[in-house]
């Protein structure tokens, strides 16, 4: 797997996820740019909703979205921060993810 492809199956939480998380773990940060936008969030967070992804997987990911400068995430970055500090909002739940899921429609 690229570099750029494994930055877009991890934004995605693609099915492979796992093969691009080590392609980024062995890959110094700042070596691409993929911007993420509101559709492909919300496709992650129905896929918690769906517990297709735990929200323990859903935390990390969004963790790793604030934290790489290859991901652009601007205009999701409050909403990133709230699911990687999720006792900020009392805990992570399936009811706060539909509504966040609302929220972005």
């Amino acid at each position: 797997m690229e570099y750029v492809e494994a930055l877009k199956a991890f934004a995605q939480c693609s099915e492979n996820k796992d093969e691009a998380m080590s392609v980024l773990v062995n890959t110094a940060d700042g070596n691409g740019r993929f911007h993420v936008t509101a559709p492909m969030f919300k496709a992650v967070l129905q896929q918690a909703v769906d517990e297709k992804l735990s929200l323990d997987e859903l935390e990390f990911w969004a963790s790793i979205l604030l934290q790489r400068e290859d991901f652009k995430v601007d205009e999701l970055e409050g909403s990133l921060y709230a699911l990687s500090e999720p006792e900020l909002m009392g805990g992570l739940d399936k009811a706060k993810i539909e509504r966040l899921i609302a929220l972005l429609d």
